[in-house]
């Protein structure tokens, strides 16, 4: 059975990345804003304080795609930003990803840096298996060279230190009501 599972996979994603608008290999640069409003949370009012922008780089190699994300929140006088690996598909102008990442910020005010997300997170280098990960997913449209893409981050409880991932999926309706949506638009190089 997962020998014919494995083959429909095969057979289905290849045709996909033939006649994917872009092919096997894609470097965009891009604009990228972030919203500090979580999934759940309905804002009384809308406020431009409660988004982060900046840029954004993704390199995909066939079907991995590796995203980093570099936004400069005012209100928080601070730099963050999410670098992750997508498992990538680029079905004709529609490339669906999900996959993993790391959150880092660092403020001014303070100096200090950190890493994980706000169910986990780390200071110093040494306790970086300690920090938590995100599940990252995304829909990006492919218009010639051009990119426009939505995202998804949401925090998860999962770390390398404590090493529960069978805690990775079951906590996905938990997690959503604090996930941060964005968007990117950007301009493919390669």
């Amino acid at each position: 059975m997962k020998k014919i599972i494995i083959a429909m996979l095969i057979a289905l994603i290849i045709p996909c990345c033939l006649f994917a608008d872009r092919g096997l290999f894609d470097l965009t640069l891009g604009v990228a804003a972030s919203s500090d409003y979580s999934v759940n949370e309905q804002p009384t009012e809308f406020s431009i304080e409660k988004f982060s922008f900046g840029a954004d780089v993704e390199m995909k190699l066939a079907f991995v795609a590796l995203d980093g994300k570099v936004m400069y929140a005012p209100t928080d006088k601070a730099i963050s930003g999410i670098t992750s690996a997508n498992l990538a598909i680029d079905i004709f102008f529609v490339r669906v990803k999900a996959g993993l990442g790391y959150e880092y910020q660092y403020n001014f005010d303070d100096k200090t840096f950190w890493f994980g997300n706000v169910n986990g997170a780390s200071t110093s280098f040494g306790d970086f298996k300690q920090a938590c990960f995100d599940i990252t997913a995304g829909v990006d449209f492919l218009i010639s060279n051009l990119t426009v893409g939505v995202n998804a981050v949401l925090p998860t409880s999962v770390s390398i230190g404590r090493g529960n991932w069978g805690d990775l999926f079951p906590t996905l309706k938990d997690n959503w009501k604090n996930a941060k949506l964005g968007l990117t638009v950007g301009f493919a190089l390669l």
